[in-house]
């Protein structure tokens, strides 16, 4: 019986060859952060095997998850989507497709299921432990068989600000009705809320402090015509929201445009009416009066911003300042937050969120903007594909990480992926390449970060890997010398598109950050 020990920066593979290099785990954390790496052993599971486990040599919470693989059915793109043909995309992705890899972390209960046996193991440091070195012993007792893993561990002096203090916002869209449909249960019902809850609960964990509420409802007279809003589910789970600890909740999109060069927004509810005709006029009055009287109602005030558009566009910038201008109008004092890819809406948005590509693309003017004090943040969806850092699954692991180290290097203070659950399970091996529509599949994992589990979500590693780089933020802030601190983040990665994607390279930068901290 043998194992091996992995960086929680590296993917492991259902393949993957145990070759006696690595039997300790090498650990560096500051305080109130987490310390990870996963074990892959040479154990093959019928399933139904006992499980527990047990960490000796310092008191401190630990979980330890079974990694479950899943099928990468189709490789990422050279620009958009998936490919079938290797040859294009093999300068950049890990392997050619279909492949098994582990993502899955399901929490271990007292039972394993059937595969070979692998784990990832999360220690919690919290902000009360002493710093210093530590020798620990993690035992794994599967079955008949145990497994003992010798732990080397450093602490350091810094500590990571709580939730409540951070200096770095995340935002990953629940999708309310799929959530439902998901777990076969009445929308809004004690099920569903439970079940909601534990999808908060895990974001919260995730570090992500600010959330996407539902938009409201229109309410529709016998002749189809829209006479009010109803704002009742957005109050629940607003409110829900901020109970358990989110920082801001949002209002949702209310128009988009039909293709992203057509001059204006259409509303969501109805797509023939544009925003800016006299109609649409009359409807989104109506909506945002019915907004902020809910944000009055359950005395939201600065808690509250509010979203418009997803992806407003260079053709339609100008629709999107005249529906700016109608949510001010009638929501007095309210901050507004987009995923944005033009320059052209100065002073109508005050949160641009920005995808990767397009921050790079139109850098000078970014930054020109972020220079006058308008707030930038990131964010990562399925286009581009290529080589470009997203948290799929045929990249590199790091790169589920390190976007949040090119939001400190560009001083975008948040980030947003689209996808934390959008997709559909699938029996057996679950396929990651989700449908987009059209015969096209999104690049793997791209739609989601968590996996459907029984009662709740199932964090994937890469969902792992944006817990910690969020946390990896926060230290970077904490370094009085920020062209130093962008100096280690730039030993790994310079642009989205140029980084190494060594896990060993990530983890020496890291360690020099903490060194440095102390």
């Amino acid at each position: 019986m043998s194992y091996q020990v992995f960086s929680d920066n590296e993917w492991v593979y259902p393949d993957s060859v145990i070759d006696g290099s690595r039997d300790t785990a090498e650990l560096y954390s500051a305080r109130n952060a987490d310390a990870d790496f996963q074990i892959l052993t040479d154990i093959e599971l019928c399933g139904g095997e006992s499980f527990s486990c047990g960490l000796d040599g310092l008191e401190t919470p630990f979980t330890v998850y079974q990694l479950l693989p899943v099928l990468v059915s189709e490789n990422s793109g050279p620009k958009v989507f998936t490919t079938t043909d290797y040859d294009e995309v093999k300068s950049f992705v890990t392997r050619k497709a279909p492949f098994e890899v582990y993502d899955i972390t399901k929490p271990t209960g007292g039972t394993l299921e059937k595969g070979r046996a692998a784990f990832f193991v999360r220690i919690d440091i919290g902000a009360d432990k002493k710093p210093g070195c530590y020798g620990l012993r993690l035992t794994l007792d599967i079955g008949e068989k145990r497994v003992v893993v010798p732990i080397f561990l450093k602490i350091y002096e810094t500590a990571v600000p709580p939730l409540s203090e951070s200096r770095f916002h995340m935002v990953n869209w629940i999708y309310y009705p799929r959530l439902a449909e998901q777990y076969g249960v009445e929308p809004y019902s004690e099920e569903y809320l439970d079940i909601l809850g534990r999808y908060m609960d895990n974001e919260l964990d995730m570090r992500n402090d600010y959330l996407m509420i539902p938009s409201g409802e229109p309410v529709r007279d016998e002749s189809g015509k829209v006479t009010d809003f109803d704002f009742t589910h957005a109050g629940i789970v607003g409110n829900m929201a901020l109970s358990r600890g989110f920082k801001k909740i949002m209002g949702g999109f209310v128009a988009r445009f039909k293709s992203w060069d057509d001059p204006d927004n259409y509303l969501l509810w109805d797509r023939e009416i544009g925003c800016t005709g006299i109609e649409g006029f009359r409807q989104l009055r109506l909506y945002f009066r019915r907004a902020w009287e809910c944000v009055e109602r359950n005395g939201w005030g600065d808690s509250y911003m509010q979203c418009l558009v997803d992806e407003p566009q260079f053709p339609n910038s100008l629709a999107y300042r005249a529906l700016s201008g109608i949510c001010r109008q009638n929501m007095p004092g309210i901050k507004i937050n987009d995923p944005v890819e033009t320059t052209d809406i100065a002073g109508a948005c005050d949160v641009w969120v920005v995808k990767q590509a397009v921050y790079e693309k139109y850098l000078d003017d970014f930054r020109k903007l972020q220079d006058i004090g308008e707030e930038m943040w990131i964010y990562t969806c399925g286009f581009p594909a290529g080589a470009t850092m997203n948290r799929v699954l045929d990249l590199p692991l790091s790169v589920s990480r390190l976007p949040m180290w090119m939001c400190f290097k560009y001083g975008c203070p948040g980030f947003l992926h689209w996808g934390y659950h959008a997709y559909t399970p699938t029996p057996g091996i679950q396929d990651v390449c989700t449908e987009a529509g059209n015969g096209r599949k999104y690049p793997s994992g791209n739609a989601h970060v968590v996996y459907i589990g029984d009662t709740g979500p199932w964090y994937s590693v890469r969902g792992h890997l944006q817990r910690t780089g969020a946390q990896d933020f926060e230290l970077f802030s904490l370094l009085p010398d920020r062209e130093k601190a962008v100096s280690i983040v730039e030993k790994v990665c310079r642009t989205f598109d140029d980084y190494d994607p060594s896990p060993l390279t990530l983890l020496r930068a890291r360690r020099e950050l903490l060194e440095k901290l102390g």
